[in-house]
């Protein structure tokens, strides 16, 4: 008998919400058990991805207890399973497209890594000049203050033994509270960093380290609760591929707002019901996948039918985001917002999951885009143990 592959599963950012609040005394419980009983027969195989991470970091202390009970759900439920981050995602989607790749890309990871490649160049791995930083450290002292330190530090211009060694032991026991306060990182994660820096670990240690901190997603919850106000540069790694596409719904909105000025309501209606708003978001999608084409060593130019038929995470997101838009500016029109895209940035795995989970404004626009990859977008928590239960028994 063939064993089966399980169900991959992408729940809503809400559903760790609401599966983790024991406040919850209806319906959350019943599901929750569904899911952990099909978790642990081998059923269903549940992801994550650095969407859901960034829509739970505490941005006030108040809500800390609630982002770690979350994240706690996170890791029971999906352990290590994770979606690669949207950069390297669509990356390899538009490299296929352009051809540079051959093979369909499967954007699954089983070691936690939900952040962007490169992500460890924000820490200090380089090759470090010692004698140089000491050097400058001293020259920062009064004159009298400089003799004395060099005499007891340096000896022709570089660190005494007994001066190094000191560094050494200090990396090992010291206070850890800059490196806390900038990097996420376990106390003995930031303890490698801090002997890298005197010579006492690798660089390939350090980075390891790093690493192996960002990939738990309960530590992350607990350093944005002491650093909520610390989070840029792990928020925009979530955040960053939303900027084209707000940009472009600002101009789309602003496009829509002079037409309804000149036009009569029924010749606007036709104009954006029928004819203009598909041009656009073809426009749109083409646009996007070659933004991110110009990262490549290629000078081709990438269709609409090329996005839509190489790209299935960037053509499902940009398109549900559009055509949910359009609801949104034709019944009460307003800016586009940072805050409407997460969820059309989640639906970029929708092509790659099974089973996912949207909320039921989102759902119908996901769904119509992702329905030819084969997904069963489920709008309602609540429907979740019953379209697992269906999907196991047509198989």
């Amino acid at each position: 008998m063939t064993e089966k592959t399980p169900l991959r599963l992408y729940l809503d950012s809400s559903d760790y919400s609401v599966l983790s609040d024991p406040k919850r005394t209806s319906e959350a419980p019943r599901v929750l058990t569904s899911l952990r009983d099909h978790i642990n027969a081998g059923n269903v195989e549940c992801f994550f991805s650095g969407a859901h991470l960034s829509e739970m970091a505490p941005l006030d202390r108040a809500y800390a207890d609630a982002a770690e009970r979350r994240a706690s759900l996170m890791v029971e439920l999906c352990g290590k399973n994770v979606f690669v981050s949207h950069n390297r995602l669509m990356d390899h989607e538009v490299r296929r497209a352009l051809g540079l790749e051959t093979t369909q890309f499967d954007p699954v990871r089983r070691d936690g890594e939900w952040f962007p490649e490169g992500a460890t160049e924000i820490l200090p791995i380089t090759e470090v000049d010692r004698a140089a930083s000491m050097q400058e450290a001293i020259e920062e002292l009064g004159r009298a203050a400089r003799r004395k330190a060099t005499k007891a530090l340096m000896k022709r211009g570089k660190p005494k033994r007994s001066t190094q060694q000191s560094l050494v032991n200090n990396s090992r026991l010291g206070s850890l509270d800059e490196i806390l306060s900038i990097y996420p990182m376990k106390p003995e994660s930031a303890r490698i960093l801090s002997r890298f820096v005197v010579g006492d670990a690798t660089a390939k240690e350090a980075t390891e380290a790093f690493q192996e901190s960002l990939r738990d997603p309960r530590w992350m919850m607990k350093w944005f609760e002491q650093h909520h106000d610390k989070l840029s540069p792990f928020i925009s790694w979530l955040r960053g591929p939303a900027q084209d596409v707000v940009g472009k719904l600002d101009e789309l909105a602003k496009s829509i707002a002079d037409a309804r000025e000149k036009l009569s309501p029924d010749s606007f209606a036709e104009l954006f019901v029928v004819t203009q708003w598909q041009e656009w978001q073809d426009d749109m999608v083409a646009k996007i996948a070659n933004r991110f084409s110009t990262q490549t060593p290629t000078t081709k130019t990438l269709a609409t039918e090329q996005v839509d038929k190489y790209c299935p995470g960037l053509s499902v997101a940009v398109r549900s985001i559009h055509s949910a838009w359009r609801t949104v500016t034709l019944t009460q029109p307003r800016q586009a917002k940072l805050s409407d895209f997460p969820d059309a940035m989640h639906a970029a795995y929708a092509p790659y999951s099974d089973i996912y989970r949207a909320d039921s404004f989102m759902a119908p626009y996901i769904a119509h885009q992702s329905s030819r990859f084969g997904t069963t977008v489920v709008p309602k928590l609540t429907a979740l143990p019953q379209a697992i239960e269906r999907l196991l028994a047509n198989r």
